[in-house]
């Protein structure tokens, strides 16, 4: 234990919070600025590896280069009479394996959660970095919207085994949610999904699937054995595939689980639907998945330019979206205020099913008999209903957000539905609260035509002045 500790450089330490597998954690205060930090000291003996203490040092830069809403900053680290320290986001509140123990979360729940964690991975994966220790307690739980949502921390260090009885239970923790590969020094991004698949069967039975006495028992169990099935008949307000999912996720052969987290994140979101149904076999063998991208082909190429003209498309998609997200500080500092004529703007065109739901659609309801109550019972039949009518696309969208903050459609039609009604404030405040949901205008536009076609007709339109668009690079000098 690290004793008479009461400055870190300009950190000021206030209390000890705890104790993990590398070492002791204190809340601090940040003398210069005010703001409250964690501050993680390390023992030297808890890393692994020829050079810990380098290691360290490279892994603690990578993870620092991490901007992520599911993934906490690290600030500073370094070393300090003797000591290796991090310096990284405060996050009040219970780790995961507390949200577990005490059942604060329910199956759709945890199933929002996990599927956020593997959007922290997708982002860590896609900047070359693997986290190699995802386990309940490297997830603090913060909030967001009054909501839990997940902070994943310890990225990329290497443990070792320890010996007091806290280490020791740590390692056995960490073996627990080891992937049979990584456990011999191997693995990639579907080792951290293996993990992943872990938590989601701790989230939805309570137990550990690979627990034991020893590192021995435990290593044995991950690398042999598969829990047993889920009853389904437990989780009525889930997808039957969900069971696919956890077995997918669990696969000992890597090549057998999610190509990436992104495809884990979709699948977990979708099955949240009592009526979804996979669109492939859910074990069905999958390509290698890669940290990074591919190495850029040859001049010339045809693979040079087809990334070409890919970066083209996106960039003429961005340069749209610059001038349309400009629109609400324009509108707000002249005041402007246009005449509610929606419906003469040209409209836009219909928008495809992002996912069609396996069941048979459903037909809009009559008219309401109460005004301002939703008559919609689908997404789908909202967004049909965008053009001519509004208002009640948009009561039910209401409640589909307050009740899925996942939903980035609901979100993204949202926005479009308060845009027909002319309430161009209240379109920008869903803006505001998209993005603190997690999800940013422009991807969510991106993925979303309706909402691209309304940010295309806002900025086009004649009333509005234009933004001088960016003089395009100077072309390479020939040689």
């Amino acid at each position: 234990m690290t004793n008479n500790i009461d400055h870190i450089g300009k950190f000021e330490i206030i209390e000890r919070l705890g104790e993990g597998s590398l070492g002791e954690v204190f809340l601090a205060r940040d003398t210069i600025i005010g703001r409250e930090v964690a501050i993680k000291i390390v023992r030297k003996g808890a890393l692994a590896g020829p050079d810990p203490e380098g290691w360290f040092l490279r892994e603690s830069q990578a993870a620092g280069r991490l901007n992520h809403p599911d993934v906490v900053t690290i600030h500073e680290f370094g070393e300090k009479d003797g000591m290796l320290f991090q310096v990284m986001d405060y996050v009040p509140g219970a780790d995961l394996g507390t949200m577990f123990r005490d059942h604060a979360l329910t199956p759709k729940e945890s199933l929002e959660l996990l599927a956020q964690v593997c959007d922290g991975l997708a982002y860590a994966h896609q900047h070359g970095m693997l986290h190699r220790n995802l386990k309940p307690s490297n997830i603090r739980m913060g909030r967001v919207a009054g909501r839990p949502a997940p902070k994943l921390l310890d990225f990329g260090l290497p443990r070792g085994q320890g010996h007091d009885p806290e280490q020791a239970a740590a390692h056995l923790e960490t073996l627990a949610h080891t992937a049979p590969e990584a456990l011999q020094g191997k693995g990639d991004a579907r080792s951290d999904l293996f993990s992943v698949g872990v938590l989601l069967h701790e989230a939805l039975t309570g137990v550990e699937p690979f627990k034991g006495a020893t590192a021995a028992e435990v290593a044995q169990r991950v690398r042999e054995e598969q829990p047993a099935a889920l009853d389904l008949q437990l989780y009525p307000e889930l997808s039957p595939a969900i069971q696919d999912i956890l077995r997918r996720a669990l696969a000992k052969d890597p090549s057998q689980r999610f190509a990436s987290a992104e495809a884990m994140a979709e699948a977990l979101r979708a099955a949240r639907n009592p009526g979804w149904v996979p669109r492939q076999e859910p074990l069905e063998a999958v390509k290698s998945a890669r940290l990074v991208p591919k190495s850029r082909p040859r001049d010339g190429s045809p693979g040079r330019s087809k990334a070409l003209l890919t970066w083209g498309s996106v960039l003429a998609a961005l340069l749209v979206l610059g001038g349309a997200g400009s629109y609400w500080l324009r509108a707000r500092r002249r005041g402007w205020h246009p005449a509610p004529a929606v419906a003469a703007l040209p409209a836009p065109a219909p928008a495809p099913a992002v996912v069609p739901p396996p069941t048979p659609p459903v037909p809009p309801p009559p008219a309401p008999a109460v005004p301002g109550q939703p008559v919609y019972k689908t997404v789908d039949d909202a967004a049909g209903a965008l053009e001519k009518d509004p208002a009640g696309a948009l009561a039910f969208l209401e409640q589909t957000v307050a009740a899925d903050p996942g939903n980035e459609r609901a979100f993204a039609l949202r926005i479009v539905a308060f845009y027909n009604l002319a309430q161009y404030s209240a379109s920008g405040k869903a803006i505001r609260e998209a993005r603190e949901a997690g999800h940013p205008l422009w991807p969510m536009a991106l993925k979303n035509p309706q909402l691209m076609q309304m940010l295309k007709k806002d900025a086009q339109d004649p009333r509005l002045p234009k933004r001088k668009a960016p003089a395009a690079p100077a072309p390479a000098p020939e040689t």
